[in-house]
């Protein structure tokens, strides 16, 4: 067996094989001469550490990086009698010097690339993924996969207005909003739905992830970022399906695509069905996030229940309980703080104080974006962006005006909309009625995108008045007739009144 040898010193070997036939070695030698010299280092490499008899027993690793880019002239003997060492094309100084100019950039650019897409809202707004009828159950599983390390759910949905108002007794505010809701609700349909996944934390999902569970398949084998929210488009026809016309031109104006939506939008009992085993809801550990929720979850207990909502609130807020466990509604969360100047039964802190008074009157969600100077990321009046939005807002109130905690006693379940509570001030006890010929001025109306605008006396929302003001544009209807062949509106068998709406082109 011959002599161990070191893999590249064959210069300075001494007859390693004399135990063959010297005239076999010499006819191999001479027949690759040529080729076995073109294949082997130059004698100089021998004065490196790295390499031969200068140091058999060197651990160099001759490509390991120096200050933070690879070492090039190093690797290769700049440091004297290597390629370095006066040589010319590729080996000379100048072209080593460059290669390791050239990697420090590239270096320089690959952690600014991965810096933008994960903080910068362009990067983010590449991670707004649109569903339709295509990509929706493959975007329903990847959901499945991320909710469990991703349990808050940022939402925003946008919906085709409000067309009519209930008519009938009605024993509290809270009831008669409910009334409102229902029947648009019920006779609308919703138009998106955005939802945003956070971790306890406040962070995103990454864009990219090396999970082996199968996450990086259903991310396209990582050729796209993965999303952090995903807008769902759902079915919505201008011929079949009843609309306000203001919100629609306002909606279309954002960059709502009607005719992909009556093409290719989502069937939402198909949406329902994948939604009740999604692991987004029913489950305590998931906590919905949302700002003025009331329509939002309305629609959502809709499709998830295919059929109409219930008549009496209670059975109502049961539903939302099994579908929702767990809701935060940062309007609610942060008018009560407005309200008592207390957070958590705590007095509020010298800026968050600051903060609400400055916010004032204003109760939007741009509005208290603007205030806590967020930026917004994609368009507004879009439900992925208002997601976004949402989301990020309400971990920065969570940290900067209710000192980094939530009570969950006291705001958990809470959605602004729905927790109004006893009669209104202008009537009894035994509640108040509303007519085709009630007042309509002060009733709060949902805006167009899914929130509600209320008065701005008081933190709950006011009610119809009992004078007579009239209807602009709105067709009186007598107090018992029902509407247009629907039924009543109300469980008090009144009807309703229809605001400016259309069904159809015909």
């Amino acid at each position: 067996m011959p002599p161990a040898v070191s893999r590249f010193g064959p210069q300075i070997l001494t007859g390693p094989f004399s135990h063959l036939q010297q005239s076999h070695l010499q006819h191999h030698s001479s027949q690759h001469q040529i080729s076995g010299a073109a294949g082997l280092p130059p004698p100089s490499f021998n004065a490196h550490p790295g390499f031969a008899q200068g140091n058999p027993n060197s651990n160099v690793n001759l490509f390991a990086p120096t200050n933070g880019v690879n070492n090039l002239g190093a690797a290769f003997g700049g440091g004297g009698g290597g390629l370095g060492g006066g040589g010319t094309g590729l080996a000379s100084h100048a072209a080593i010097t460059g290669f390791a100019h050239g990697a420090a950039i590239q270096q320089q650019q690959a952690r600014e690339a991965l810096r933008r897409s994960s903080t910068s809202n362009k990067g983010l707004k590449s991670r707004i993924r649109d569903v339709w009828r295509g990509n929706l159950a493959q975007e329903m599983q990847l959901l499945r996969t991320l909710v469990e390390k991703y349990p808050y759910i940022s939402m925003d949905t946008e919906f085709p207005g409000i067309v009519a108002r209930p008519m009938g007794a009605f024993t509290t505010r809270a009831d008669y909003h409910y009334q409102t809701l229902r029947c648009n609700v019920d006779l609308l349909r919703v138009i998106q739905l955005g939802i945003t996944l956070f971790n306890e934390d406040g962070e995103m999902p990454p864009p990219h992830t090396p999970d082996p569970s199968g996450l990086n398949s259903l991310t396209y084998q990582s050729l796209t970022p993965c999303p952090c929210t995903w807008q769902f488009n759902f079915r919505f026809s201008l011929q079949d399906d009843m609309y306000n016309q203001d919100s629609i031109d306002f909606l279309a104006h954002a960059g709502l695509d009607l005719d992909m939506h009556e093409k290719n939008g989502i069937d939402p009992h198909e949406f329902g069905a994948l939604m009740i085993n999604s692991g987004l809801v029913l489950l305590e550990d998931v906590r919905w996030i949302s700002f003025h929720s009331g329509y939002d979850f309305g629609y959502l207990v809709k499709i998830m229940l295919c059929k109409p909502l219930p008549e009496v609130e209670e059975e109502y807020r049961k539903l939302l309980s099994i579908f929702f466990p767990a809701i935060y509604d940062i309007k609610y969360m942060v008018k009560n703080a407005q309200r008592t100047q207390t957070v958590n039964n705590a007095p509020l802190s010298a800026a968050a104080a600051n903060t609400l008074t400055s916010l004032g009157q204003k109760s939007g969600l741009q509005d208290l974006a603007d205030e806590l100077g967020i930026k917004r990321t994609g368009s507004a009046h879009t439900a992925g962006s208002d997601s976004l939005l949402t989301g990020r807002i309400f971990w920065d109130v969570r940290k900067n005006i209710f000192n980094g905690t939530i009570d969950d006693d006291k705001y958990l379940g809470q959605v602004w909309g729905l927790n109004g509570s006893g009669a209104p001030g202008s009537v009894g006890s035994a509640g108040f009625t509303t007519s085709a010929h009630a007042g309509m001025d002060g009733l709060s109306t949902p805006n167009l995108n899914g929130a509600t605008i209320y008065s701005n006396n008081g933190e709950t929302p006011r009610t119809p008045s009992t004078t007579h003001t009239g209807l602009a544009s709105t067709p009186n209807q007598p107090a018992h007739a029902s509407s247009g062949g629907m039924g009543p509106l109300t469980p008090g068998g009144g009807g309703g009144v229809f605001g400016n709406f259309r069904i159809g082109k015909g």
